[in-house]
């Protein structure tokens, strides 16, 4: 009888194999779903949380900086323009008034540009949508702020990002590439990944798409160590 209590109790407190298996097999996926870290050589949820928090902030900061650069980009333009309409509509009146012999076509060229600088402005709604990138900028560092201060929690934070993505124009690419490389520089230091985007596509940034291109992203190794520099690997957007 003594026998057969002490089996009975041994299968009730060691698990069998399949249940080990099964265990070992749960930790996988929840550490690929998570992308939780190992830390000598074991799971680490408070890795893995910090792992997916890292990731919603380069989210929120990329956007942030995304929405931060057009809002600077159509704001400025859209002031110049107001500059070159009332300084050369102003010319043109002052150059007309005056009645100055032989410079009619200067009053002319300054009403045509002046004209053409305000139907500029009004056709792209430079105002307006400098405006709207400055009220998505601020939903963004909202939600941050939110999730900072435990208000959200870091799932149902997630979900209001795909509902702001609702929201969003048509993206520049490349400016998308160059705020991920903030972002991922403001959350990691020195171990942040860049793409690599060519010097010309900095300069059109924000006069053309760059829809189609696939950039590399790279990671700067430190300086003096073995194989220092950026080595390309296989990841793109």
């Amino acid at each position: 009888m003594a026998t057969e209590d002490g089996e009975a109790a041994k299968q009730t407190t060691e698990p069998t194999a399949e249940a080990a298996a099964e265990t070992a097999v749960a930790a996988e996926t929840t550490e690929a779903d998570t992308g939780g870290r190992r830390e000598g050589g074991e799971y680490s949820p408070t890795a893995s949380a910090t792992a997916s928090l890292d990731g919603f902030k380069v989210n929120c900061l990329m956007n942030a900086r995304y929405h931060a650069t057009r809002e600077a980009f159509l704001d400025g333009v859209h002031r110049w323009f107001m500059f070159g309409v009332v300084a050369l509509g102003a010319g043109a009146v002052a150059t007309f008034t005056q009645g100055i012999a032989g410079l009619n076509w200067l009053d002319s060229a300054m009403a045509a540009l002046a004209a053409v600088l305000g139907a500029l402005d009004l056709t792209f709604d430079l105002s307006n949508r400098a405006r709207a990138h400055a009220l998505m900028k601020r939903r963004y560092f909202e939600l941050l702020a939110d999730v900072a201060d435990e208000r959200r929690d870091l799932r149902d934070a997630e979900a209001c990002l795909h509902r702001y993505a609702a929201d969003e124009e048509p993206a520049y690419h490349a400016i998308i590439c160059i705020s991920w490389n903030a972002a991922q520089e403001m959350v990691y230091g020195d171990e942040a990944y860049q793409f690599s985007i060519p010097w010309h596509h900095r300069i059109f940034q924000n006069f053309w798409r760059f829809g189609g291109v696939k950039y590399n992203v790279v990671k700067p190794a430190p300086e003096g160590s073995i194989g220092s520099g950026k080595q390309n690997i296989t990841t793109t957007p």
